[in-house]
């Protein structure tokens, strides 16, 4: 067989392997089956959630750098607005609170930063001239909305009340409403007390505000004559001009930067030179993931997401195809053990039927009993048995019921039938468990029997055949008391016909005496009933009378 025929032929003999596995054994086959669908379910279902639970990782680390990259806008331009406020601050002769607010109005800095609260110049003045700035507050009274000049009604007071060395005043600003706006009398070095260095570092100065019920943050940056900070300490105190303030709402912001991302928490968080203030917005989940972004200013970015699972039963598509590969898995098994199970019902059934058929065809379908074909076999198997014995012989009784034809006649067929089954299985019960019983037709039974029994034996087993078939049987008509004639045949025979036919000629010379007896056939040739004849033709019955007496029919 070449190696093309072979691999060909080697799928059909694994299929038929598997299905004769599946038949032979459907139980552990199908449980088998079930046990490797589960098993592929949950291997499916394990990487549906793997890769679900990867794009959803990826999906919120995108959504992270969407919003840092938004916030980094907004503060750039929020960076852009203090430097044009500062260059114009600086470039100016004087800077009063009509020409600031002329200039914030003309950039539109309220239209274009929704998050901006409140913008403004903070000057630094000296306890001696406390006098002379409350003169100058009068005489330019803050446009907190953009209004025309009201001259305040209130005295002065500063605010938080104190005699100190210095105070950080608001000489001009535009607020957005009346929360976001702060009277001329505050003082923020006294608020804020990290406001005043930052006029000797050059830095801006960074703290929470409450509006309300909102945090907002306070961002100051010192503003120089030349625009930029010098390079020196002292040069830093001679060229300062203020400070630059703006309040921004970081919830505005962040709000704006989380559009798309509902389900997304973000923290806003500034650490740097000492400062560190965070605002938050958005609902964080419990064991959220959480990605951190550095915008390289100070300002870095938490952003904060749902958990991902990445189990079977985190997502909905892996429960799905575990649920589904598993029923799908139970169906296939099930199915298959039905079919094998069927299977094997209908092969069972096959094999009850053809032995039901192969028992019909070689027994007797009344009796149950062998019938003329399986006790000519059976007999055939005995001789040769006993022609490898020296001491083996065959032994046939021909067994026939007295008087039958008249128990038919005078009770009925249905009552012969029933006297038939109970002599077979008295016969049953009668012979050895190594004898062959069997029905010939009619009233007409024999029992086979290859042993090494001599003829005294012989005898005893006819007297026990002929007592045992003695006893009355009970029939619906009534009791019957039963005799029988027996013709026995043993010894050595080359054919099953001649054994027969020998035991034959017994029963008829029982018949001819008398009947209720059994009488022994010998072959002349057989001088002791174990030897081989020698002549299968010849042969003179010889009578035995049975000791058994009385009537045989009552």
């Amino acid at each position: 067989m070449n190696t093309t025929v072979l691999q060909k032929r080697l799928p059909a003999r694994a299929l038929e392997a598997l299905r004769a596995l599946f038949v032979a054994r459907p139980w552990p086959s199908a449980v088998l089956l079930v046990a490797m669908g589960v098993a592929a379910a949950v291997f499916g279902a394990l990487s549906v959630a793997h890769s679900e639970a990867q794009k959803k990782r990826d999906a919120f680390h995108f959504a992270s750098a969407e919003v840092a990259s938004t916030l980094k806008l907004a503060i750039q331009r929020e960076e852009d607005l203090i430097v044009s406020s500062s260059a114009f601050v600086s470039g100016a002769d004087t800077v009063t609170p009509r020409k600031f607010d002329r200039w914030v109005e003309s950039i539109k800095a309220l239209q274009r930063f929704p998050e901006l609260q409140n913008i403004g110049l903070v000057s630094l003045v000296p306890g001696t001239q406390l006098r002379a700035f409350e003169s100058y507050v009068r005489a330019y009274p803050l446009r907190p909305f953009g209004q025309a000049t009201v001259a305040p009604s209130t005295p002065f007071e500063v605010f938080p009340a104190g005699r100190r060395g210095q105070y950080c005043f608001a000489t001009a600003g535009l607020a957005r409403s009346l929360p976001a706006f702060l009277p001329q009398s505050v003082d923020y070095c006294a608020l804020a007390p990290t406001l005043l260095p930052t006029r000797d570092s050059g830095m801006a100065n960074y703290a929470p505000f409450l509006l309300g019920r909102t945090r907002a943050l306070g961002i100051a940056t010192p503003i120089y004559a030349a625009g930029t900070a010098p390079s020196t300490l002292a040069g830093r105190r001679r060229a300062f001009v203020g400070w630059l303030g703006v309040l921004v709402e970081p919830e505005i912001v962040l709000g704006r930067a989380r559009e798309g991302y509902k389900g997304l928490g973000v923290v806003f968080r500034y650490h740097r030179h000492g400062y560190e203030v965070s605002f938050s917005s958005g609902s964080i989940p419990a064991r959220a993931q959480s990605a951190t972004i550095d915008l390289h200013n100070g300002w870095s970015v938490v952003a904060l997401g749902a958990p991902v699972g990445g189990g079977i039963f985190g997502t909905s598509h892996a429960w799905a195809l575990f649920a589904g590969g598993t029923l799908l898995s139970l169906l296939v098994g099930l199915l298959v053990l039905t079919l094998a199970t069927a299977r094997r019902r209908a092969l069972a059934l096959v094999r009850e039927k053809t032995a039901e058929l192969s028992h019909q065809a070689s027994h007797d379908p009344l009796t149950g009993l062998a019938n003329r074909a399986l006790v000519l076999e059976s007999a055939e198997r005995m001789l040769a048995r006993s022609r490898r014995m020296a001491d083996g012989i065959v032994v046939a009784m021909f067994i026939d019921l007295d008087n039958f034809k008249r128990i038919n006649d005078t009770l009925g067929h249905a009552a012969g039938d029933e006297l038939l089954k109970v002599t077979a299985s008295r016969l049953r019960a009668t012979a050895r468990d190594a004898d062959l019983a069997g029905r010939l037709g009619g009233d007409e039974f024999v029992v086979l029997a290859d042993t090494l029994m001599r003829e005294s034996q012989t005898d005893e087993m006819a007297r026990r055949m002929i007592a045992a078939l003695h006893s009355p049987v009970k029939l619906p008509q009534g009791f019957v008391f039963p005799s029988v004639s027996i013709g026995v045949a043993a010894g050595h025979y080359k054919r099953p016909h001649d054994l027969l036919r020998d035991a034959d000629l017994a029963l008829y010379d029982a018949k001819s005496q008398g009947k209720n007896r059994y009488v022994l056939y010998e072959a002349r040739s057989h001088a002791p009933l174990a030897q081989p004849p020698q002549a299968e033709s010849q042969g003179t019955p010889t009578e035995v009378t049975s000791k058994l007496t009385g009537s045989t029919f009552r």
